[in-house]
């Protein structure tokens, strides 16, 4: 009889104190998950090299300093600890989280504001701290949702799969491909994976935000509003939907140029709005007791009785303080003044959040009106009604 093994974090630690400290704090918490201590580098080497080992690791608990020579090295050399190489290594390939835990990390700046990584300074409170981040994350089953081979690598290739297949009939296929060697030019198998590889990634996300069918009703996904936005990391310097920040007075802005225009650096300036952080009135209209709830989320879906013609709501989320776009600060500036004067790019705007801004700006770029009209001669009209006047039901 196979009898499976629990989850696992490694723990590389030469204090005992400290690994005990450990043990027991998984121990009275009851942690459902395996700790398991190495003393060296060369203990932890070894045992990370077990395939089952590596295939159970959930979460690293790394010291700085685990040898006699380690502990008397000086700033110079605290990057070739060999837990330096192993936290690099398993942050490169595994997504499993990492936390730091040692008393030399105002020599260690790697991997800093990496949200996989913790950095937690050795002190009396340290290692429940640690253990408590753990028991959240193994209580909600984060633990098993990035990993290797975990939940969504898992479920990725499942809907990849259903996704990809459903995406072609007959000969479609073969014909994307002779589209591509008909060009003739040089690189056709890499160019070949990248338009199938896109076609599956996008054709997975479009079935993974549409409606699902539940119990014969079409229910809709609803999105945490964390993902309404995400860090950018293509090779575009700006692009449409990024918010910027001064770092001499945090002014933000948002740009707005159209995205042919950005993607081909075809305009003379671009074209930009205020973000204005929320305060007074309407920060307390989202954050009343008994009404914020609804007010919020009239915000976000921009219900414009509650959010006006001039500003498109953003919500706050742990990566950006949120706020308003207000259309009325619309201005343009050159590129290269604009880089050297909005220093810090924070975050972007999901494409669907990005079309509604720039959807809400022509919006507002094509209020009409007519002249002024004299009300009272107007209800006039309207008062004294003539026989056979009908009124509009």
């Amino acid at each position: 009889m196979i009898v499976k093994k629990n989850d696992l974090v490694v723990l590389l630690e030469d204090e005992e104190p400290i690994r005990k400290g450990f043990l027991d704090m998984f121990s009275d918490l009851e942690l459902e998950i395996d700790l398991h201590c190495c003393k060296t580098p060369n203990e932890y080497s070894t045992f990370i090299r077990e395939t089952e080992n590596k295939a159970r690791l959930r979460a690293l608990i790394m010291d700085l300093s685990n040898t006699p020579e380690e502990n008397n090295a000086n700033e110079e050399d605290v990057k070739t600890f060999a837990a330096a190489k192993f936290i690099l290594e398993e942050y490169k390939g595994n997504r499993i989280p990492i936390f730091i835990h040692s008393s030399k990390l105002q020599h260690y700046d790697d991997l800093d504001d990496r949200g996989t990584v913790w950095k937690i300074e050795k002190s009396q409170n340290s290692i429940e701290d640690v253990c408590n981040k753990i028991r959240l994350m193994l209580d909600t089953d984060f633990l098993n949702i990035f990993r290797l081979g975990g939940k969504l690598e898992s479920k990725i290739m499942e809907e990849i799969h259903k996704a990809f297949v459903n995406q072609f009939e007959k000969d479609e296929i073969e014909e994307i491909i002779k589209s591509i060697v008909s060009v003739g030019e040089e690189g056709i198998s890499e160019r070949v994976a990248e338009v199938f590889e896109r076609i599956a990634i996008r054709s997975v996300y479009e079935n993974w935000v549409s409606a699902k069918e539940v119990e014969g009703e079409l229910t809709e996904k609803k999105f945490n509003a964390f993902e309404h936005y995400y860090r950018r990391t293509s090779d575009y310097q700006i692009w449409t939907g990024d918010i910027f920040q001064s770092t001499e007075n945090k002014e933000m802005t948002i740009v707005l140029t159209p995205r042919c225009n950005v993607g081909h650096d075809n305009y003379d300036e671009l074209l930009l709005c205020r973000v204005i952080e929320l305060g007074g009135q309407k920060l307390d209209e989202i954050t009343h007791p008994k009404k914020g709830g609804e007010r919020l989320r009239k915000n976000i879906t921009d219900d414009v009785t509650i959010t006006g013609e001039r500003h498109r709501f953003l919500p706050k989320t742990p990566q950006f303080e949120g706020g308003v776009v207000d259309y009325k600060t619309m201005f343009t500036m050159k590129k290269e003044d604009f880089v050297t004067k909005f220093d810090t790019r924070l975050i972007s705007l999901s494409d669907e959040l990005t079309n509604d801004v720039v959807r809400k700006l022509t919006a507002y770029l094509s209020r009409g009106g007519i002249s002024e009209t004299e009300f009272s001669e107007a209800y006039n009209y309207l008062a004294n009604k003539k026989e056979g006047y009908n009124a509009i039901e």
